[in-house]
């Protein structure tokens, strides 16, 4: 018997046993409320509003604790596909351990900086987790390669937003925050992919998301690069801010970054 089905019973047997005791204790029930006549007299009068009104607020209170239950369980189970999916990454990309996990945390701070709550910040975190997603299907070889790609190579490396749009808008809970992965290599001046989408037409959770991604690949050691300090990443943000990064997502990440380094230093 699946949950939704139990839950539903629980609710209609909680429902008629209500019912029952309203049947047969009502009357009890008015007298402990009352004992002046004429009040009771009312009371008996309005009664049945009286279960109106009860019966309405319990099958409220049970039908939303089902639904809490129930959210609760595909949230757990979405972030198990989802974790499933990053560690395969993971397997299949050297480059891409532990950088889904820095890029999700660092978004977050932004977002939580700019003043995103509820499900915009559940949105970001989401995006964030799986921006990278359509890099598994890229040959192993390109995505752990020391040296320079070739201009065919990176072609094949930026289908990934794409093909991340692609599998993630599959499911259904997912599908709304598909689009951030599709535009979160996309630049404020508008020479980004997939679309070349330009300055606020870039949706703001990939604005987030593009200097998060970025900051977290400055400050990592990789075969094909050098690491650069947190102050040199910093520099390289403010020189393309308003080129590739949205300039309210650079303020906020370097006001955020100046109240806490700690939560920046993700990979030391």
């Amino acid at each position: 018997m699946n949950y939704e089905y139990k839950n539903l019973i629980k609710i209609v047997m909680y429902y008629m046993l209500f019912g029952i005791f309203w049947i047969f204790y009502s009357a009890k029930f008015l007298h402990l409320m009352t004992r002046d006549l004429s009040t009771y007299i009312v009371l008996e009068h309005y009664k049945s509003y009286l279960y109106i009104f009860l019966t309405t607020a319990l099958l409220f209170k049970m039908i939303r604790s089902g639904y809490l239950k129930m959210e609760k369980s595909n949230r757990k189970f979405q972030q198990g596909i989802v974790q499933s999916f990053i560690a395969a990454l993971e397997f299949h990309d050297e480059y891409t351990k532990g950088h889904s996990e820095a890029v999700a945390s660092y978004s977050l701070e932004i977002g939580k900086a700019l003043g995103l709550k509820g499900s915009d910040l559940d949105d970001l975190y989401w995006a964030a987790t799986m921006h990278d997603i359509g890099k598994i299907i890229v040959p192993i070889e390109i995505l752990n390669k020391s040296e320079k790609l070739t201009d065919k190579e990176y072609e094949i490396i930026k289908e990934h937003s794409k093909t991340g749009y692609e599998i993630v808008s599959k499911n259904e809970s997912l599908k709304k925050v598909s689009k951030y992965i599709l535009y979160h290599h996309e630049r404020w001046d508008g020479i980004g992919y997939p679309e070349g989408l330009k300055g606020e037409e870039i949706p703001l959770l990939s604005q987030i998301i593009s200097v998060a991604d970025s900051w977290h690949a400055m400050t990592s050691k990789r075969s094909y690069k050098d690491q650069l300090t947190c102050q040199e990443a910093i520099e390289e943000l403010v020189k393309n801010k308003g080129t590739q990064f949205a300039p309210q997502i650079v303020t906020t990440f370097i006001k955020v970054y100046n109240l806490r380094k700690d939560l920046f230093l993700f990979e030391k």
